[in-house]
């Protein structure tokens, strides 16, 4: 059965913890800053690491998982300012068209 993945983009400012080893950044748990509580999300996996352009600025993107949960984060390397979403997987009923038309 397929799968469609998405990313829905949080608004919130998050603060991101970072180890970094030999020129490398390694995100290890990130927050909320403005979440009443501010649950900790601890990183158990990065599941990938990308980089793309936005205008003058590298976005340096991780896709990675708390062992229930999967996120992206984004680096924005001008600023240095931090994006987050989260990401849902549906699976694709295999019965239906693709093309969305019922």
């Amino acid at each position: 059965m397929a799968t469609i993945v998405q990313t829905k983009k949080s608004q919130a400012s998050i603060r991101v913890a970072l180890i970094v080893e030999q020129g490398r950044i390694k995100p290890v748990w990130f927050e909320e800053v403005d979440k009443r509580g501010r649950d900790r999300v601890h990183i158990k996996q990065i599941c990938s690491k990308w980089t793309h352009m936005e205008g003058d600025a590298k976005i340096v993107n991780f896709a990675v998982n708390d062992g229930a949960n999967s996120y992206r984060l984004s680096l924005n390397t001008v600023d240095f300012t931090w994006n987050f979403g989260i990401t849902e997987e549906d699976p694709f009923p295999p019965n239906q068209p693709f093309s969305g038309r019922k």
